[in-house]
């Protein structure tokens, strides 16, 4: 993951942190920083809450009053990389003189790049889905309770439902620019653009995965990330704009 999130943490109401609350998010960021390090090298299942309070210097105890779990911690981390890339993607965006298409292929870029660089987000996103398909109320369903004002005890849920909000943060994006590559007849396709934008987010995440898995053979015949990011951006504009 990339860079400290405190000073966005510390702005956005526009007052002064007390040095308790600038203590609080310095022991945040502390941890995350050293639960992305130890998730970067092992599994998830394989790494322990004893594991990162080990690499932080800091008790299990004084972890919990922090975040409230493992899980908890895996997804914040996720949320912090969702808003990297999510500003990444507001820029991308905002030039008038862009067709949707063009958008379309600057953000598919933006995220191969991103993903490859940063393989513990694809893993995370891989968890939630992993989770959203065994829990007992979706996290849909959990952000509409939230929105009524509706009490949501479980943690878990909290954290899946925050995560989620980022997630579709991060979608926005590319639905402003198939609508616009829709209307200016850059994009030539009858797909539902909902439907469109999330056949193009499979599309990534599973060329993301097979690459991730054939590190070794694509040594092995000279084909670097740079290849795939190229051919993969291609197709892309090959599919979406041809007549």
């Amino acid at each position: 993951m990339e860079g400290s999130h405190d000073r966005n943490a510390e702005t956005k109401t526009g007052a002064k942190l007390t040095r308790k609350e600038r203590k609080t998010l310095r022991t945040r960021r502390q941890i995350l920083d050293a639960a992305t390090e130890l998730f970067n090298k092992a599994r998830y299942d394989d790494v322990t809450m004893d594991d990162i309070a080990e690499q932080t210097l800091l008790s299990r105890a004084t972890l919990y009053n922090y975040f409230d779990s493992k899980e908890g911690i895996y997804f914040e981390i996720g949320i912090q990389g969702f808003r990297i890339i999510s500003k990444k993607q507001e820029a991308l965006i905002k030039s008038e003189s862009s067709s949707g298409l063009d958008k379309i292929i600057k953000l598919s870029e933006t995220i191969l790049r991103y993903l490859f660089e940063n393989p513990l987000s694809h893993e995370i996103m891989r968890h939630y889905l992993v989770t959203e398909s065994k829990a007992e109320i979706t996290t849909d369903k959990i952000l509409r309770k939230m929105k009524l004002g509706e009490d949501v005890e479980n943690p878990s849920d909290r954290i899946r439902a925050r995560f989620l909000q980022e997630i579709r943060k991060f979608e926005k994006p590319w639905a402003i620019a198939v609508e616009q590559g829709f209307k200016d007849g850059s994009i030539h396709q009858d797909m539902n653009p909902d439907h469109l934008v999330h056949f193009l987010f499979m599309i990534i995440s599973g060329i993301v995965d097979r690459a991730n898995l054939e590190r070794v053979m694509m040594q092995k015949v000279n084909l670097s990330v740079e290849d795939i990011i190229k051919r993969t951006i291609d197709l892309i504009r090959k599919d979406l704009g041809s007549d």
